[in-house]
């Protein structure tokens, strides 16, 4: 597995973070979660690296800049001038002003302004949800955080935090850092009051994303040359064993250990020649020399899971939540632009006043190229890299 371009042993879907509205991108300061973390067991010799999680709709909106919560200390804390001490040296104290002061002259006044308009912008959607008469709950957290992991295909609570810690969070972090992408759901839901109509004609259009796809269990013996793979496939072909023979020849570390298993994967996770034999075999199908841009492979699938597509009923709050998070995406930064001059916005390090502004606002200091947009930072971190893996 030296040459792949889609790594079967990296379990993490290949998409992009994608779709993220304007309003996000200009709100965001870091990335989220740049990417999945890269399969324990070294995967194969030249492994891609991990594919980024799939893109989540606006999350890096949820992003603050430490910047921004040194703000909050110095404009909002108890003390009226910034006079309170952050640090002491030489019996001397150091104050939240010099502090702030000592930001602005090494950071800039722009940068600081970005940061803090990240913030106001977070402080403006609690103010707006507020107004919908819902609370972001724990549960409501939890249930966000467990849709992130289903659309990613982190399997275990595991992966998803080495996801995060890869990024520098934690998932107490993390988990506040999606209460603003909660609350924005809640806004929207009541600014579009969608009906049960409009949400099963939204369900009609994309039911297979809302279930699980056909999937494979195929184990492999990866070897350099044809003839090599000729050799071997004989030897199984006269009666020996599959997962010994991948333990002793295979030139996949990522696999042989474990007999060439690669575990369930569905299409579009590995390279093309690898997949399209995959998916051509019968459960307990052995697969002849089948050449990919890693090497000779020869594939035996050992299970099969067939494409399972819900009823509406079944999957109908995530059918809204989808559709929501649809709408946040086209109209987020509009509605933000609108509720900054609605809250009397102004922010005097970027001299941003919304109060002043025309129609077309515009864009505000902090806007920076997203990640995702460009990484898809992620919370955007192209949450793919590539969206398409390889074995």
């Amino acid at each position: 597995m030296s040459e792949l371009n889609k790594d079967p042993h990296n379990n993490q879907p290949a998409e992009e973070w994608e779709d993220k509205p304007e309003a996000v991108e200009e709100a965001e300061a870091e990335g989220v979660v740049e990417s999945a973390p890269a399969r324990p067991a070294a995967a194969a010799a030249a492994a891609q690296p991990a594919k980024p999680m799939k893109a989540w709709p606006w999350m890096a909106i949820a992003v603050i800049a430490i910047v921004a919560l040194v703000v909050v200390l110095v404009r909002e804390s108890g003390g009226a001038s910034g006079s309170e001490a952050v640090g002491e040296l030489n019996g001397k104290k150091i104050t939240e002003s010099e502090l702030y002061d000592e930001m602005v002259k090494t950071m800039g006044e722009t940068q600081v302004g970005s940061s803090l308009d990240q913030l106001m912008t977070m402080r403006l959607i609690s103010i707006e949800a507020e107004k919908t008469g819902k609370t972001v709950s724990d549960a409501d957290v939890t249930a966000y955080i467990d849709q992130i992991k289903k659309e990613n295909g982190f399997e275990t609570d595991e992966m998803f935090e080495q996801a995060l810690a890869s990024s520098g969070l934690t998932l107490e972090t993390f988990k506040e850092q999606v209460r603003p992408n909660i609350e924005l759901r809640y806004i929207f839901e009541k600014k579009e009051a969608p009906t049960d109509d409009q949400l099963k004609a939204y369900y009609e259009k994309n039911k297979e994303s809302f279930g699980t796809p056909e999937e494979v269990k195929a184990s492999h013996i990866l070897l350099n040359t044809k003839a090599e793979a000729e050799a071997v496939l004989k030897q199984l072909k006269e009666g020996a064993d599959f997962a010994s023979l991948a333990k002793e020849k295979s030139q996949d570390p990522g696999s042989k250990d474990s007999g060439g298993d690669l575990g369930f994967f569905p299409k579009g996770r590995m390279n093309e020649p690898f997949e399209t034999a995959a998916f051509a075999l019968k459960k307990g199908e052995m697969s002849g020399v089948v050449e990919s841009p890693n090497g000779f492979h020869i594939i035996k699938v050992t299970d099969r899971k067939e494409a399972v597509v819900p009823t509406y009923e079944e999957v109908k709050q995530e059918v809204k939540n989808k559709y929501l998070d649809e709408k946040v995406n086209e109209g987020a930064s509009a509605w933000i632009a609108d509720a900054k001059k609605e809250l009397g916005y102004k922010n005097y390090l970027t001299k941003e006043d919304a109060t002043q502004a025309s129609e077309t606002p515009a864009p505000s200091a902090s806007a920076s190229s997203s990640p995702e947009a460009s990484s898809s930072a992620s919370p955007s971190a192209s949450p793919s890299a590539s969206s398409t893996a390889n074995p």
